[in-house]
């Protein structure tokens, strides 16, 4: 299967997790990929891996994107490395947990930067790349269940991945027309060393079979497999659209 042969694909917060799946799924799939991560050794690490096991062209590129600098031009950067761009996952997120009237100021604006800010500004960076060569690109942001449901003591984050949703469908009607395509993914309950407080013990079997109707924890793989097809000519009519991807969590 080559449906992505030839595309050069940024994936922000590449180098494991959700992030890592999705440039799995798109190199299996032909694409050169490039994985940010906040630091330059990780990133040129796991980038050698995943050429070495799928015989694509990869590069890391550090990029800590709590940094005002790492963001400035970083889509610029990361066309130099292969002669340009085809599709921009933003995927990097944070979170920050506890209850709202408690939650830091500090904290709220640095989930919201990361997690919305950086988004737009790379997606801006992005569509003006797409533009000056004239071929259009695909813009795939990775939001959350979040996004579309309250989750107790999580506001900030909550709120930024509902801005994102927002978002995403802002930005596909602006630049749809100049054949620039924006979408989204909404994943639930995803096995990550980020969830690992949720799965990773006794108690997750129950949290499992209480709160996802298909009975079992998604995988990275799965994330992945919905951006690559979001990113091929087969998806050219989903336009705006976020999918959610969450084993029947959201169906209550």
């Amino acid at each position: 299967m080559s449906q992505l042969e030839g595309k050069t694909i940024l994936v922000t917060g590449g180098t494991r997790g959700i992030g890592l799946g999705i440039a799995e799924k798109m190199a299996a799939l032909g694409a050169n990929l490039i994985l940010t991560g906040r630091d330059q050794a990780a990133a040129e690490a796991a980038a050698a891996e995943l050429a070495s096991a799928t015989g694509v062209k990869a590069a890391g590129l550090g990029a800590p994107l709590t940094d005002e600098g790492a963001v400035n031009g970083l889509v610029d950067r990361a066309a130099s490395i292969f002669g340009g761009i085809d599709v921009l996952v933003n995927n990097a997120g944070i979170d920050c947990d506890g209850p709202a009237i408690d939650h830091a100021l500090e904290d709220w604006r640095r989930v919201l930067h990361v997690n919305l800010e950086v988004p737009f500004r790379l997606a801006q960076q992005a569509a003006r790349h797409f533009l000056s060569r004239e071929k259009g690109g695909v813009i795939i942001n990775v939001s959350s269940v979040a996004g579309f449901k309250a989750i107790k003591e999580a506001s900030s984050y909550v709120a930024s991945k509902h801005g994102l949703v927002g978002l995403t469908k802002v930005l596909a009607l602006e630049w749809g027309q100049q054949n620039i395509r924006v979408c989204g993914i909404a994943p639930g309950l995803i096995k990550t060393d980020m969830t690992e407080y949720i799965w990773g013990n006794e108690a997750a079997a129950a949290y499992v079979n209480n709160r996802i109707p298909i009975g079992r924890i998604g995988l990275p793989g799965e994330i992945g497999a919905m951006a690559a097809f979001l990113a091929t000519d087969d998806a050219a009519f989903i336009h705006g659209e976020t999918v959610v991807i969450d084993g029947g969590t959201t169906t209550d």
